[in-house]
Parts: structure tokens; C-alpha cells; sequence
């Protein structure tokens, strides 16, 4: 069977570099080229009688680090109509039951999930993978197969591994927060593969829809039929994107509307790129933080990233909002001292409910939603104008008290809860 190591770059393969920033754009450190590596162990086509087998076993499987041409490895919406079958035609798994409970899972989410596909060559899912990520190499989708674990057996197969971000900006006084939200509930729970719970497809059915609109925006913004358009398919698709980069969707998202606070471009590489912290960083309070974070267009901290972070993170929280009136919270809280916390030791100094709301995001929303979905214009100006003004959480709380907003009044509970990880952790690549 055979084995190798994936290294994955955030968001972008080794070979591409943005030498073409300005300074409205975010520009990539020394050290974004911090990789995780994934080792495909055991990982096959899951139908084996795809007619595309032989090429994902050349290219997404190969012993090395492979990108094939677009004539090798077409997207997805090359090959015709995207269907079940002409997804399942490119799925990779390391056990069958992921490649099973993807397929199953498939049928009931969102409809419009599945045009999303038609730009990417693979979808691999693989006991290994931690966090999800979108490659440029291979122009694949990587996911986390804890988004789609329903039995505790199920949950046994895949390999316990921390983000390799997780201590990323340690040193620093405050940590970001956020969480989805409905009802004064947090919708998404927790995930333990310690001591999992046995969970039903409608309880993953949302976070893992959640996931494909964040990965699959990545790829619709390398991969839009404008950028690749007239690209030569006989090159390695990591050049064709390499050579299109000033053509994505986020580039024209930046061109008109790009993030501006510097000091938040910075910390955003602190946070999420290992780049190491300044003593002006270390002075930063978490009010202070989202002092910052108020005075600009982000909808949540991660999109300091990168750009494509940014055209993510808007389109993900709009598509929650949209299909389920779920909103997502975002905070800064001071990062509690000691090794052992609970949830409430996280103190909130700023935070707000549903930040696509604020006036100042609204357009970079409705760009990014009419750049994947331009048929329905009409559909996301009526959905933005229904939006009510975003709502600030309550501060000097914990965050588990921050929740719900109708009844904490500024109170503190005695109640300790378990400190949600998630909550304070990077979504994805």
C-alpha cells in the first residue's frame, strides 16, 4: 500500500510566493511556510471503478509530492454535470467508512454545497488529516474525518494529533474567540476522541456543511472558471494557479475593499502563522484588540491570515446565517494564567454577535457571495438588508456566560463548565 508524506502549506503549495502585494494586502511572512505533515497511509479511491481511478492514484496518491496537469486531473465541473456520482468519482479515503458516511451526509446537506465541488480534482479524507485544508498542489480538498465520526468505533480509527497552530501566539495577553450560535445555544458541541459520544448525522450535519462552504471558497477562489480561464492544461496545476494568483476572487475582494488595520495584519500572523510576537504585541490587551478589530471590515479574526482566509470566513458565516438564521460569535478575551482553565476563566473584554451584519462588512459579504453564487443577487441583497444590527456580548464575563445573551445581564455563574478548545482555536487552513 502506499505511504507518504503530504507537506501542506496554509492555504498555498512551497512553490507559490506573493511577491505581487501591495500594502492593502496581506503578505506572507517568513514563516507561512509553516506545513503539517499528513501521512496518506492506506489511503485508496473509494470506487474503485471510477473511470478517474488511475489518475487519482498518480496524482493524489503518488510517493511524492505530484501536481498533475488539468488534462491528467480535470476539476470536477470539467467532466460534465456535478452529480453524487461524478463526486464520488474523486473521493480518497483511508477507511470505508468515511468515504460511506461522506456519501450518506452528501445527500442531506444544502443543495447548493454540491455546485461548490466543480472546482476541486479530489476530495481526500484520511485518519491523518488534522486540521482540513485546501491544496494548490494537487487543487484537492483535504478534510478532517472528525467532522463525520458517528460511532465510538468510527472514532477509534482516526489518529489523536493537536493543530500544529495550537501554541501560536502563546506569549500574548489575549486569545480570540469565537463559536456559531442559535437560540442562546452553541450549535456546533465538541468533539472528544478520548471519550466519544455516539452521535447522529443530524448533530454533524451542520459543522460539517460548515467546513465544505470554508474549503470549498478556497477552492472556488483559486479555481473560478474566470481565473483559470484560457490557463495551458498541459501545466502542472500548481503553476496554472501559481501564475493566476492576482486573478482570484479574493485579489478583486482586496482591490476594493481589503482590510487596512496593519496591526491586526501582523497579529493575524502571530496568531495563525507562528510568526513570533513584538514587544508592542505583548503590551495588547484583549480590549485593546478589539478596539482594532471595530474600527475595520473583518468578519472574524482569522481572516487577518491571509486574504483567502478573509474571503472564507465571510462567505462561511453568511451561508450559516443564511440557510439556518445561525450567527457566529467572535470575542477577545485575556487569556487566564496557569496551565488548568474553565471556560469562564476566559474573561470577554470585547465581542460581538453576527459581525457580517455591520454595515461596513455587508459589502464585502455581498461581493463574496455574488462571486460564487452571481444567480441569486437578488436573494443575497434581500438576505443582507433583512440582517439586524450585529449585537455586542456582555464583557467582564466568562465566555461560556457570554453566551447566552437574553438572560446573563452582566451575571457570573459558579457553574464550571469544561473549557470548549475549539472555541479558542484557528478554524481550519
Amino acid at each position: 500500500m502506499k505511504r507518504f508524506k503530504f507537506t501542506t502549506h496554509l492555504i498555498l503549495a512551497a512553490v507559490i510566493s506573493l511577491t505581487a502585494c501591495d500594502s492593502t494586502t496581506p503578505k506572507k511572512s517568513s514563516n507561512t511556510n509553516q506545513v503539517s505533515n499528513t501521512t496518506l497511509d492506506n489511503a485508496k479511491v473509494y470506487n474503485q471503478n471510477s473511470q478517474y481511478s488511475t489518475a487519482l492514484d498518480n496524482c493524489i496518491l503518488a510517493s511524492k509530492n505530484k501536481s498533475c496537469s488539468l488534462n491528467d486531473l480535470p476539476l470536477i465541473r470539467e467532466a460534465g454535470t456535478i452529480t453524487n456520482s461524478s463526486i464520488e468519482d474523486r473521493l480518497v479515503v483511508s477507511h470505508k467508512w468515511m468515504g460511506d458516511r461522506f456519501m450518506q451526509m452528501l445527500n442531506i446537506m444544502q443543495p447548493d454545497i454540491k455546485k461548490l465541488f466543480g472546482a476541486v480534482t479530489a476530495i481526500v479524507i484520511d485518519d491523518n488529516i488534522h486540521p482540513a485544508f485546501y491544496s494548490t498542489q494537487t487543487g484537492a480538498i483535504y478534510l478532517d474525518p472528525r467532522y463525520l465520526w458517528l460511532t465510538p468505533e468510527e472514532a477509534s480509527t482516526i489518529e489523536q494529533k493537536d493543530d500544529f497552530r495550537k501554541n501560536y501566539g502563546n506569549d500574548l495577553k489575549f486569545v480570540p474567540a469565537w463559536r456559531y450560535v442559535k437560540n442562546g445555544k452553541d450549535v456546533l458541541g465538541e468533539w472528544d476522541l478520548k471519550h466519544p459520544v455516539a452521535r447522529t448525522k443530524e448533530q454533524i450535519k451542520i459543522n460539517l456543511e460548515r467546513l465544505l462552504y470554508h474549503e470549498l471558497s478556497h477552492a472556488n477562489d483559486f479555481a473560478a472558471k474566470s481565473v483559470i480561464e484560457g490557463a495551458n492544461r498541459d501545466k502542472p496545476i500548481v503553476e496554472v494557479l501559481a501564475s493566476r494568483l492576482a486573478y482570484t476572487i479574493s485579489s478583486k475582494l482586496y482591490d476594493s475593499m481589503p482590510l487596512t488595520n496593519m496591526t491586526l495584519k501582523h497579529l493575524g500572523q502571530v496568531l495563525y502563522m507562528g510568526s513570533s510576537s513584538t514587544m508592542e504585541d505583548l503590551d495588547l490587551s484583549a480590549s485593546d484588540v478589539g478596539a482594532l478589530f471595530t474600527s475595520d471590515s473583518a468578519s472574524n479574526m482569522y481572516s487577518y491570515a491571509t486574504q483567502y482566509e478573509d474571503y472564507a470566513m465571510l462567505f462561511e458565516a453568511a451561508m450559516m446565517k443564511y440557510h439556518y438564521n445561525i450567527d457566529m460569535d467572535i470575542g477577545f478575551v485575556a487569556k487566564p494564567e496557569g496551565a488548568k482553565h474553565t471556560c469562564n476563566d476566559y474573561i470577554v473584554e470585547w465581542g460581538v454577535r453576527d459581525r457580517i451584519a455591520n454595515e461596513t462588512v455587508k459589502p464585502r459579504v455581498k461581493f463574496v457571495l455574488d462571486s460564487i453564487f452571481p444567480e441569486k443577487s437578488s436573494q443575497w441583497s434581500d438576505f443582507l438588508n433583512s440582517l439586524t444590527p450585529p449585537k455586542p456580548l456582555p464583557t467582564n464575563v466568562g465566555w461560556c456566560d457570554s453566551l447566552n445573551r437574553s438572560d446573563i445581564k452582566f451575571r457570573k455563574t459558579n457553574k464550571v463548565e469544561q473549557t470548549p478548545i475549539r472555541d479558542f482555536l484557528p478554524p481550519y487552513l
